[in-house]
């Protein structure tokens, strides 16, 4: 799957998610931006993913970028991407949506919606 997404934002996304259903809270973390990090830490990383997949029965065992935009009405200057990654496992589907930011020449995620809207 990894091969077939163009963008840097949704290659990032993907990243993330991968990270995250892995259980490398650790990895994900290092994506985020400065603001990001100093709210979250590995532990509140895997907090609110347990948090959002706790009525399913097992592991994410599918993941794939659903949607991506370069353009929407709450984009700020820095802003280079939005992506959409679904993640499914036995009892549940969910979801991850990020925007990304170009910071100190480097794309972080600044922003994480945490399940399906």
């Amino acid at each position: 799957m990894k091969g077939s997404i163009k963008s840097k934002h949704g290659k990032l996304a993907f990243q993330f998610a991968s990270a995250i259903t892995n259980g490398n809270f650790s990895e994900a973390y290092r994506l985020l931006s400065e603001e990001q990090q100093n709210e979250l830490n590995p532990e509140r990383l895997e907090k609110a993913f347990e948090k959002m997949i706790e009525y399913g029965k097992g592991p994410v065992h599918h993941i794939e970028l659903m949607k991506e935009m370069t353009e929407w009405p709450s984009k700020e200057a820095k802003d280079v991407g939005w992506a959409y990654v679904a993640m499914v496992g036995d009892g549940f589907s969910e979801a991850v949506s990020v925007v990304v930011s170009e910071e100190n020449k480097k794309y972080k995620i600044r922003e994480i919606e945490w399940g399906r809207p």
